[in-house]
């Protein structure tokens, strides 16, 4: 019988009970256990012909499993003798968590035990013989009580529900309430510094901490750089996997678009798909079954970058993604604020004719170069590269063919050195070159290969073609002569002016005076 049924059947009660005590309308049904003749009795089959469903029983088993199948509104039980049956059949009622309304029928056994039995479930005792006002009665009053009884457990019960919704949507909003602060603190971090190292790395560590991800990779063009993290060292090998994925995929001209869980349509590349990620062969592709998701990076007009995030256990949810995507936007914000800072860095440090470091980012270079070599006894070499007769070309040209010429000498000394070398203008027409951890032979036959080099080289200029020589002053570290930065270059520079006086286009390596040599070895052998 289902709740509504229920409560419409017992609020019913005490209207047709006023009209007639011996009738109960809607029915209702009601168990009957008790000796045979108690089971015959004029009032169950006046209750039956009423409608009611009256079911009889002579056995405790029998009822109790009938209770257990078909929770009936009441049950009248008869008591032959005493209270201990009747009280042993309460306890085996109890545990069916039933809400029968339970009335006893029996002989005088006193106030003590009708208590008793009372505490135990029973809702009524009724002393033979019963009157059918007074069962109607009791059996009213019992399903007045059931009703009320069932609506406080309901009432409960949704109560209970309620709570437990509440404090799931309690959870809900702490964790949701952390993870805005984690997002908040994380965007914030990112934006406060202008280092790409930095950001990068608070990057992985932020979103390892924002969101479950067992693999982040973050790809960028201009330069062209990926990166990649993994949650412990067991993902190294799928780590690697993504990194090489990343590098085939993910193309240096690529322009920016909006994120997506669709497979990134990148300019110049192929859409990435499942047939593309071959090598991830254990891992869902890029926007499959949302165990994968990039986020492209707009960080200028002409530099794209992508990052791409994974988890193996579980799916990105729509609230992650946005949260993702505002991460992203972050990131996109802070690596184009990182790479303005250090274009205006760059631009601080070279000279805007030949893009080559100016005299300060130089001196800077000597500075580093001249205290490693001071402190550890490694090697270096300065050059000073003066062009000759470079006023000639000023005067007879013009200064836009001798901006010409500079600028092409710059990019042919550019070529001549390897990547850790460093090239830079040191005034009008004189440039400086330092290598670091070079002996003398080695600078004296990079300088001679740098002289024939520009000597043969035809510079264009709007009247036509320009021919050049120079003059190199080489001076070397650690000398005992050289004991700063300053005294480096002026021993440079002597070399070039004796390079100079010497006829021009040629390589001279700065020697000391004997007495200054005797000098500074003194210095050295009274330092501590």
């Amino acid at each position: 019988m289902n709740k509504d049924r229920m409560s419409t059947v017992e609020t019913a009660i005490c209207d047709s009970f006023r009209s007639d005590p011996t009738r109960l309308n809607p029915p209702s049904s009601v168990c009957i256990s008790g000796r045979p003749e108690f089971h015959h009795q004029a009032l169950w089959r006046h209750l039956e012909k009423a409608g009611h469903a009256v079911y009889r029983f002579t056995e405790d088993l029998a009822l109790l499993d009938a209770v257990g199948a078909c929770s009936p509104s009441a049950i009248v039980y008869e008591i032959p003798a005493g209270r201990e049956r009747a009280v042993q059949f309460l306890n085996q009622l109890a545990k069916l968590n039933h809400d029968a309304c339970v009335i006893l029928v029996g002989p005088e056994i006193g106030a003590e035990s009708v208590a008793h039995c009372l505490r135990s479930g029973a809702f009524d005792y009724l002393t033979v013989p019963v009157s059918s006002a007074r069962f109607m009665t009791s059996l009213h009053d019992g399903l007045v009580n059931r009703h009320t009884f069932r609506v406080v457990r309901n009432l409960s019960q949704e109560l209970a529900q309620s709570n437990e919704r509440l404090a799931e949507e309690r959870n809900a909003l702490t964790h949701w309430n952390r993870t805005l602060l984690a997002l908040n603190h994380l965007t914030q971090v990112l934006t406060a510094s202008l280092d790409s190292e930095t950001i990068v790395r608070s990057l992985f560590t932020g979103l390892a901490t924002l969101v479950p991800l067992d693999i982040i990779g973050l790809a960028c063009a201009e330069p062209h750089r990926i990166m990649t993290w993994s949650r412990s060292s067991a993902w190294t090998c799928q780590e690697m996997q993504v990194r090489e994925w990343l590098l085939r995929h993910f193309p240096e001209d690529a322009k920016p678009r909006t994120s997506s869980r669709q497979p990134l349509d990148l300019v110049g590349a192929e859409a990435l798909s499942r047939e593309d990620c071959a090598p991830l062969s254990s891992f869902p592709a890029v926007g499959d079954d949302r165990h994968t998701m990039t986020i492209p990076l707009p960080i200028s007009p002409d530099r794209q970058g992508v990052l791409y995030l994974e988890r193996r256990e579980g799916t990105f949810t729509d609230a992650e993604f946005k949260m993702l995507s505002t991460v992203g936007t972050s990131l996109a914000m802070a690596l184009r604020n990182a790479s303005t800072h250090q274009m205006i860095q760059e631009l601080a440090l070279r000279d805007s004719m030949t893009g080559l470091l100016n005299r300060r980012a130089l001196e800077d270079v000597l500075a580093r170069e001249f205290k490693g070599g001071f402190r550890y006894r490694s090697s270096a070499c300065l050059l000073l590269v003066d062009l000759d007769y470079f006023k000639a070309i000023n005067d007879q040209l013009g200064h836009l063919a001798g901006d010409q010429v500079l600028r092409g000498t710059a990019a042919l000394m550019r070529r001549a050195v390897r990547d850790i070398d460093v090239v830079g203008r040191y005034g009008g027409e004189e440039f400086g070159i330092v290598l670091p951890h070079t002996d003398l032979d080695c600078a004296l036959v990079l300088a001679e290969r740098l002289r024939r080099e520009i000597e043969s080289q035809e510079f264009e200029a709007d009247q036509g073609i320009v021919r050049i020589t120079a003059s190199i002053g080489i001076a070397h570290i650690p000398a005992v002569t050289i004991r700063s930065v300053s005294e480096w270059i002026a021993a440079a520079d002597s070399a070039l002016y004796g390079a100079k006086a010497s006829g021009r286009n040629r390589v001279v390596v700065h020697v000391p005076d004997q007495a200054v040599l005797v000098e500074g070895a003194t210095v050295m052998l009274a330092a501590p």
